[in-house]
């Protein structure tokens, strides 16, 4: 009888605190805008398009060998679009172009190509990891054109594990969806626990006959649902907009239950310790971009500086982008029993820290009379 009013409780609760968010909408902005925001302005800026950087052409010969040579700069791509996107012009132009940042690079052809066999190129830096990138796409050029005449030794053969890579902006925009289940469920609980705090609705609950930790119960069970509905506003964005194609998303809805009690708890125990939701939310908003940006949203922790490396394999949050994103772009089925058994583990030390913030909280309340 006692378990059928505890469920009713966290069921009224829960009705409860959707009626709240509907109400003070401002708790809703940051949970369905933020992760937008950060897939819009992330992929537009540093992802949107394929793999055909703007190259500038000088072509200066007529001969065969030079054409042959034009033809492998068109034709040389990778597996999702090809490696550059080719603006015949004259010299003057396209070495403004390149001084400005507008082109990635200039590649003239002699008019002694026939002879010479040989390729002038300008880029803005030398030094920097996409100047390196665009060059080795140029000598990849190169080998593919010896390769057609015969002339290698010995040829490469890249075997990727997936006929098509993920678009760049299709990566981003899936970690965004990941970042709307974790941000929304940790910033829901908090705000609903501050906002019973700062208004002095706890002492109702603590009153009635059940115990309080009900109220959390109820709270991590909005905080869930709001975090389904977020991801599900973001992963609609991003199919619209980036290219996005989900995959298993039942294994994903299913596998991320546990991180995101122990996100909603996570909320509940800044909460409990910062009172005012207009402090918490900016604090909450700060370190979830960091995490994006930082620890495997933007970039695969793989491709992280050392650093930013080791700081992912203590922050909790960026075993979520390198568990889930392979499961999302169907490069894995689904997690392996280790993981599934490290999320349920901390899902169950955050739920064994929830009846002790909520017994904090009740004595604060009646040491200060309330």
């Amino acid at each position: 009888m006692k378990w059928k009013a505890g469920y009713h409780a966290i069921a009224a609760i829960n009705k409860r605190n959707i009626k709240l968010l509907l109400r003070q909408k401002q708790f809703l902005v940051a949970p369905f805008v933020m992760p937008i925001v950060v897939m819009i302005l992330t992929a537009m800026i540093m992802g949107a398009g394929g793999d055909d950087w703007p190259v500038g052409l000088v072509n200066e010969s007529s001969s065969e060998e030079s054409q042959e040579f034009i033809k492998n700069l068109e034709t040389t791509h990778s597996n999702i679009s090809p490696y550059f996107s080719i603006m015949e012009m004259d010299y003057e132009e396209a070495s403004a172009a390149v001084k400005n940042g507008r082109l990635q690079m200039l590649i003239r052809i002699p008019d002694n190509f026939q002879q010479s066999q040989m390729v002038y190129t300008e880029t803005f830096n030398i030094n920097t990891d996409m100047m390196k990138n665009v060059r080795l796409r140029l000598e990849h050029t190169v080998l593919n054109q010896l390769a057609d005449n015969n002339e290698l030794i010995a040829a490469s053969e890249l075997i990727t594990e997936k006929e098509e890579d993920v678009w760049r902006e299709s990566f981003i925009a899936g970690s965004s969806v990941l970042l709307a289940f974790m941000f929304t469920a940790t910033i829901t609980a908090a705000n609903l626990f501050a906002f019973d705090i700062e208004n002095r609705t706890q002492k109702e609950i603590s009153l009635t006959p059940l115990n309080n930790i009900f109220a959390g119960i109820g709270t991590i069970l909005t905080s869930i649902l709001m975090a389904f509905a977020a991801s599900i506003s973001a992963m609609i964005a991003g199919m619209l907009v980036f290219r996005l194609e989900p995959q298993n998303l039942l294994t994903i809805y299913i596998g991320i239950i546990p991180a995101l009690i122990a996100c909603s708890i996570l909320g509940i125990i800044i909460a409990h310790f910062l009172k005012r939701y207009r402090v918490i939310q900016p604090i909450i908003i700060v370190t979830f971009m960091a995490t994006f940006f930082g620890a495997g949203g933007y970039n695969s922790v793989a491709g992280l500086p050392p650093i930013a490396r080791a700081f992912s394999e203590v922050w909790g949050f960026s075993y979520i982008f390198e568990w889930f994103n392979p499961v999302l772009h169907n490069f894995s089925n689904g997690l392996d029993v280790s993981q599934y058994v490290i999320l349920i583990a901390v899902a169950c030390i955050f739920i064994a820290i929830l009846p002790i913030v909520y017994k904090r909280e009740l004595l604060a309340k009646n040491s200060a009379g309330q």
